[in-house]
């Protein structure tokens, strides 16, 4: 709509609009926009579960076992000086981040400023004037040689050149303290055509911390295990909540001996919870 030659939000002079773009657009306090990205490769183990990130299947993903400072590094030592957003939790849970600048040489990592617990996204940030063309890697050494990865940004070739992706593509979240977890949408694409012998299973497997701190008792559950071909696609009227400290994991095994590609997407909201107790 126009007003007086300018475009005007709906939200304004009275008017509403609907409740998902108003959290989309920030105006409702206290919730925030939940995406989660994940691609990767099954393994060629039939029945194998792997969760769904960059180094799959060759390695599967694994949280820290201590809070600890952590090394930023790139394949390419023309990356030197790009912007990386580091997104995580302290050992208490609470969301931390960090922009740190990638340094000169291939395989060496910058040391990040504060001490993570876990990781749930990098990106290359907006204010970056470099777009990297390497491997980008957050990990628990300064040498990218046998060193355990807890985040990563992959390239791909666009126009003929090679760049960065931008942002990790794991399909692993933890939840921050004080918050839960409303998730609506569980969809995951699969390469796999699909036949009686040719089939991808789809599972959530949750971590809950009896307390948080860095040393809770940690339950797993596996939240669900669903064969799917080609696509599996999940819209639910009321949200499957995760509270506070939930490390989850969104795997998928396959059928046979032959591996496949696929892409998974986990939408919802994070929602602060009420100071009320017992009252999210």
């Amino acid at each position: 709509m126009a007003f007086n030659g300018a475009t005007s939000s709906v939200t304004q002079r009275g008017r509403d609009e609907p409740f998902d773009l108003q959290v989309s657009r920030n105006q409702i306090a206290f919730h925030t926009p939940l995406n989660i990205f994940g691609y990767g490769t099954t393994s060629t183990t039939a029945g194998l579960f792997v969760t769904m990130w960059e180094n799959s299947p060759t390695t599967n993903y694994v949280f820290l076992t201590s809070p600890a400072q952590l090394y930023l590094a790139s394949t390419q030592s023309g990356d030197s000086g790009a912007l990386i957003v580091i997104s995580g939790l302290d050992l208490n849970y609470n969301p931390i981040s960090e922009v740190l600048a990638l340094g000169g040489t291939a395989g060496t990592g910058v040391i990040t400023a504060k001490t993570y617990w876990r990781i749930n996204n990098i990106s290359v940030a907006f204010s970056s004037t470099i777009n990297p063309t390497g491997v980008i890697t957050l990990q628990n050494q300064a040498a990218t040689s046998g060193a355990i990865y807890y985040a990563q940004i992959n390239t791909t070739t666009f126009n003929g050149s090679t760049v960065s992706l931008g942002t990790s593509q794991m399909a692993v979240y933890t939840v921050p303290n004080n918050y839960t977890a409303q998730l609506t949408r569980f969809t995951a694409n699969s390469s796999f055509t699909g036949n009686t012998a040719n089939y991808g299973t789809y599972r959530a497997v949750a971590q809950y911390p009896s307390v948080l701190n860095s040393s809770a008792t940690l339950i797993k559950r596996v939240v669900l295990n669903t064969p799917f071909v080609q696509q599996y696609n999940i819209q639910r009227n009321f949200p499957f909540a995760y509270p506070a400290g939930t490390d989850v994991q969104w795997q998928i095994a396959p059928s046979a001996t032959t591996a496949c590609t696929v892409g998974i997407n986990i939408g919802g909201v994070l929602i602060k919870n009420s100071v009320d107790t017992g009252n999210t």
